[in-house]
């Protein structure tokens, strides 16, 4: 024991040593708030350039790396991830099916870095290759993937993004089907992943993209002076023709639409990062006219989340006077918002999470929870619903057709411990045909694994849903390692998904667990805004009663437990160990928000304001004080020990968020506390990561987990 001991200590020495070889230094800067004095001084840490800046992050990073892939455990965790990923079944993406029934589809097989495009006609068809991304640029240094594909109306041409080193800002390019060539014209500074997308004009010659003038994510205008282009294939792009800004701001972001070759209109919708979202509409031959006369369709207070547009006919989800939505349906020859046609009530029980349109009528989901889902289906011709036996439990079910002219309509199944299932549905039999392109895996781990979902009282008396997920035959002794997932934000749901950190941690005998705290959108738009702005607090506060909830009922204890929370998570997880550090034992935060006293004035930033507040306001700006991690770093005080990423190419989060939290609690924090910070100096958000960086992080991450936690294979 006493072995053991000198070498955990000498671990400890070694971070502490390292982190502290190079000291920053502190500036002086202090801001007035509405009369509050708030000192800042790693503020000089924002410039990202600075050479200082730089080295510590490298100095950081190397600590990072060191200390995780020295630990006992690693190799073997590295080597059993790889193993994994290399002898699974293929992985298919941005599957997209034409009204002819070709599919277009990204496939990469286990032994590959990249995918690569493919295409088949009808569902048993013959699979053929269609472009190998290798061959882009292939004297290029850099690493390119297609990122995103979109096909146009008869499936002779196709759009395709082309990014680099995780980078999420695309190049796109059109190859010809039949030859299987990219025709000449580029389309840059796309972001067709994240935001908007493309949309092909029903010639099939033209599509719409949004532009954005500046990429250097460290630029002061970067997420500025965005445009919504039109690019004609016959003209070889000709750099894109500007057809919509003068309706938007600078921080605006404007996203086409147009989902049908036969729409009567045109749709542009201006975003933020808000739920909801004002949008204009345009006659498409006044489009072609070149006439711009732009009409509002519908404001952001309309609270419309989803559309279809068929024709005139527009179908929407809407959380106007319903927080857990109604479908409704209007003509847009003369729109009527405040008393459209009501297809589905709201169901004060569960959440209207998604809906398809058919020739036949419209399917719908409505969840329970963010965890429980069921599938209905209302035909055109009759005022009441039917519930559809699914063919198996799901958490979470996603809908796609081909539209109102065709009875097709897919169904994917996804839960915690099951991977996508995808269906086709014949509503003529009435039954499920299953329709995976590639076999779904299956792991040994999950056989005999429970899953429970419970609600927990908050500190005001609220339910907030509980996952918690384990094998069976585990005993609820108070000596488990248990791992908490929480987000809260921008109503997004953490519905039921097979996370790959999953496998391990059960493996390992441990217990996953997910708080759906308030922020998110699992119970609705009144669950968002009971997380949001200035009610923000609610959301580590559900996590800490999620926690103690656990703690109580004996599945663990506090030095056994570690939070896991990524991007807006991270003011969730951040806030939570500020205010109750005793209840974790350790933390990973990817690319987290931890400085929200900052946060509009970074890169993006502007965007976030609708969620988050402004400083300019002065009740917002105490919401925001409220949220800000790095500003409740107590001196000398001890924390759960945390490991934080960032990137430095990360469009969304810039890196001196966790990169200013780790400097202060490095600097401030107890000495004992352990930190660290690993800076992906190539990467930006993580969702364009490749299968060999992916597979590095979740090593380090797990083996971080498993030390903090108390596994034995993971001592020092």
């Amino acid at each position: 024991m006493n072995h053991k001991l000198s070498i955990l200590l000498l671990s400890l020495l070694f971070i502490q040593c390292n982190q502290r070889s190079q000291p920053l230094n502190t500036s002086n800067i202090v801001d007035d708030y509405y009369g509050q004095q708030i000192t800042d001084p790693y503020r000089w840490m924002e410039n990202l350039k600075d050479s200082t800046v730089i080295e510590w992050l490298k100095l950081q990073k190397k600590t990072a790396e060191q200390t995780l892939k020295e630990n006992p455990g690693f190799t073997k965790l590295f080597q059993s991830i790889k193993k994994h990923s290399n002898e699974g079944e293929p992985i298919l993406s941005k599957v997209n099916i034409t009204d002819q029934d070709q599919y277009f589809y990204l496939k990469r097989l286990p032994d590959e870095k990249t995918a690569k495009l493919y295409t088949r006609n009808t569902f048993t068809g013959e699979e053929r290759l269609l472009y190998d991304p290798k061959a882009y640029q292939p004297e290029s240094p850099d690493s390119y993937t297609i990122n995103y594909i979109q096909p146009n109306w008869d499936g002779s041409k196709i759009v395709l993004g082309f990014t680099k080193n995780d980078k999420e800002y695309a190049d796109l390019l059109v190859l010809d089907v039949a030859s299987k060539k990219l025709m000449p014209g580029i389309a840059k500074n796309a972001l067709p992943n994240s935001f908007g997308g493309v949309e092909w004009l029903p010639d099939n010659y033209g599509f719409i993209y949004t532009y954005s003038a500046i990429t250097d994510t460290n630029h002061k205008s970067h997420g500025l002076n965005r445009e919504l282009r039109l690019n004609s294939i016959n003209k070889g792009f000709l750099g894109g023709q500007d057809f919509f800004s003068g309706e938007i701001n600078k921080s605006d972001l404007p996203i086409p639409y147009f989902t049908n070759q036969n729409n009567k209109y045109i749709l542009a919708a201006i975003a933020k990062v808000d739920a909801y979202r004002d949008t204009y509409y345009l006659k498409i031959g006044n489009f072609y006219n070149k006439i711009r006369n732009w009409k509002k369709l519908f404001s952001k207070e309309d609270k419309i989340k989803e559309f279809l547009l068929f024709g005139s006919d527009l179908y929407f989800r809407t959380a106007k006077d319903a927080s857990n939505f109604k479908l409704c349906k209007t003509n847009l020859d003369d729109p009527d918002f405040e008393n459209p046609q009501i297809l589905v009530d709201e169901d004060k029980e569960r959440v209207i999470s998604d809906f398809a349109v058919t020739k036949e009528g419209v399917y719908y989901v409505k969840t329970k929870n963010g965890v429980e889902a069921r599938l209905f289906f209302k035909s055109h011709h009759k005022e009441n619903s039917i519930e559809i036996n699914l063919p198996k439990p799901a958490g979470a079910i996603n809908l796609s057709s081909k539209g109102i002219d065709y009875s097709e309509v897919w169904v994917e199944l996804e839960g915690w411990t099951s991977y996508e299932e995808r269906y086709l549905y014949d509503f003529t039999t009435l039954k499920f045909i299953p329709q995976n392109m590639v076999p779904v895996s299956s792991y040994k781990v999950l056989d005999d694994v429970r899953v429970e979902e419970i609600e927990v009282p908050s500190h005001d008396g609220v339910l907030v849903p509980l996952s918690i997920i384990y094998k069976e035959g585990t005993k609820l002794n108070g000596k488990n390692r248990v791992l908490i997932n929480a987000y809260g934000g921008f109503k997004w749901s953490n519905s039921p998904y097979l996370y790959p950190y999953l496998l391990y941690w059960l493996q390992e005998g441990g217990i996953y667990a997910i708080a759906h705290v308030r922020g998110g959108g699992e119970k609705g738009d009144d669950w968002h805004k009971g997380g949001y702005k200035t009610t923000k607090p609610n959301s580590w506060k559900d996590l800490i009663a999620c926690t103690e909830h656990l703690i109580a009922k004996d599945y663990t204890t506090h030095d056994k437990i570690a939070l896991w929370g990524a991007s807006a998570g991270g003011i969730t997880i951040g806030r939570a160990i500020t205010e109750r550090s005793e209840l974790f034992k350790a933390a990973f935060i990817r690319v987290g928000v931890l400085n929200t006293l900052r946060n509009e004035f970074g890169p993006s930033g502007k965007s976030h304001i609708k969620e988050f507040g402004t400083v300019k306001d002065s009740t917002e700006f105490k919401g925001l004080l409220a949220m800000d991690a790095y500003h409740h770093i107590k001196e000398r005080a001890k924390y759960p020990a945390l490991y934080l990423t960032a990137g430095m190419n990360d469009v969304r989060v810039p890196a001196w968020q966790p990169a200013k939290f780790a400097a202060r609690l490095i600097n401030e924090g107890h000495p004992d506390n352990i930190v660290l910070l690993d800076t992906d100096f190539e990467g930006g958000h993580g969702f364009e990561a490749s299968p060999d960086k992916a597979n590095l992080e979740l090593a380090k991450v797990m083996t971080f987990l498993l030390w903090q936690t108390g596994h034995p294979e993971y001592q020092p």
